[in-house]
């Protein structure tokens, strides 16, 4: 219960300073725009309409897995760090709470901002959906609204990970974007040199299978794949057939590849903040 009491304080100081509005708004503007946006491009090169709700949820899905990233890593890079600079987390450990219950509650706190912001926004935004789309599949936009909010809590464990690892604020704010960058950048040159230096080409009509598992392993990536999971529906990817790719870049493997990702940063985290000198 201890954890809990840690979250319910850092949600409530979201709320005082007014983060929990802002991050609300953002993903509001968020949905709206975007099924605004598909709907003007469905426009131009179809007969009309926005096309189906899985058709917008896909086209939504690449500005989120930038867009949730850089929120989740700004809420959860000053979770620990922040406080070890100003001094209160001595008062904060001095009260009945373990380091495990500040780490577990900075997450759970942090997370419950992201979630709520998310849930909110997005409630705004299927009005946004229903107006310029016109149909909408609840069940569909449901599932992604909390692949989504399982998503944000993904990157909160990271964040709240590297915030466990330092106590600067400004060395956790750069390994938290330097982190961004290394996926979103380059994660995918050294996988296209690695492609190069393997085959001699760019250009090679039979793409190995490590390339396969090394492109699913980000979790931007496994996002998507946990998507085409809950959806039921697959994107078009690199092989022809899905069945011939190797277990771990099938889309079922996406939400245990995000597992991972949370567990692992947190629990190194975690194991620094547990024996480190305040």
């Amino acid at each position: 219960m201890s954890a809990i009491t840690v979250a319910k304080k850092d949600f409530r100081d979201a709320i005082r300073s007014r983060v929990l509005i802002g991050l609300t708004v953002v993903f509001a503007l968020f949905t709206v725009g975007g099924a605004a946006l598909a709907s003007w491009i469905s426009e131009l090169f179809e007969d009309g309409g926005a096309g189906s709700t899985i058709d917008l949820i896909f086209a939504l899905q690449a500005p989120a897995s930038f867009l949730v990233p850089v929120i989740a890593l700004v809420v959860g890079y000053g979770a620990i760090a922040g406080e070890r600079e100003s001094g209160s987390l001595k008062f904060l450990l001095g009260l009945p709470h373990s380091r495990q219950d500040v780490v577990l509650g900075k997450v759970l706190g942090r997370t419950g901002v992201v979630a709520v912001s998310i849930l909110v926004g997005f409630a705004v935004g299927l009005l946004g959906l229903i107006a310029f789309v016109g149909s909408v599949s609840i069940g569909h936009y449901i599932a992604f609204t909390l692949v989504t909010i399982l998503f944000g809590f993904v990157y909160v464990c990271i964040g709240v990970g590297l915030s466990s690892m330092t106590r600067s604020t400004t060395r956790a704010a750069i390994g938290a974007f330097g982190l961004i960058i290394f996926f979103w950048i380059v994660w995918g040159i050294i996988g296209q040199a690695l492609l190069f230096v393997t085959t001699d080409s760019l250009a090679v009509e039979s793409i190995p299978d490590w390339y396969f598992v090394y492109s699913s392993l980000p979790p931007d990536n496994a996002y998507g794949s946990t998507i085409e999971v809950v959806l039921g529906q697959t994107q078009s990817t690199m092989s022809s057939d899905v069945a011939d790719l190797p277990f771990v870049a099938k889309p079922w493997f996406g939400p245990v590849i995000l597992a991972i990702w949370a567990l692992v940063p947190l629990s190194i985290g975690r194991w620094r903040f547990k024996n480190v000198d305040l």
